[in-house]
C-alpha cells in the first residue's frame, strides 16, 4: 500500500476500524475543492484524511452536515426563509432534526 506517512496511515486505520463497527453504513468521500483545478476529463489525486460518522442531507444547491451547518442556514434553503421566520427556536431545532439526514461514514480527500 503506498502511503504518505504516518498521519495517513492513521487516517486509513480509522477509516477502516469506523467500516467495521458500521459496515451497514455509506462511505461518502468528500473532495477538497483545490484538488479540482480545471474542467477537463482526467483524474486528480488526493490524500486520505480524516473519517467520522456523521449524517448529511443533499439540497438543490448544497450538502449540508448535520454537526457543521447552522439550523438557520440549513432551514432556510430547504424549508424557506418564509417558514424559518414563522419557527420558535426549538421547532427549528425540531424541524431541523427531523430532515430527511442520511447517516454515513465521511472521509476527507484532501491535496496530497
Amino acid at each position: 500500500m503506498i502511503c504518505g506517512g504516518l498521519g495517513m496511515d492513521k487516517n486509513i486505520a480509522d477509516l477502516l476500524e469506523l467500516i467495521k463497527a458500521h459496515p451497514e453504513l455509506p462511505i461518502v468521500p468528500m473532495v477538497d475543492s483545490e484538488i479540482v483545478c480545471d474542467d477537463c476529463y482526467a483524474r486528480w489525486r488526493g490524500s486520505w484524511g480524516a473519517a467520522s460518522v456523521t449524517k448529511y442531507l443533499v439540497s438543490e444547491e448544497h450538502i449540508f452536515f448535520f454537526d457543521d451547518d447552522d439550523v438557520e442556514a440549513v432551514l432556510s434553503e430547504v424549508k424557506g426563509e418564509d417558514e424559518l421566520a414563522s419557527m420558535t427556536d426549538k421547532e427549528a431545532q425540531e424541524a431541523y432534526n427531523a430532515l430527511p439526514w442520511v447517516e454515513c461514514i465521511a472521509v476527507d480527500i484532501n491535496l496530497p
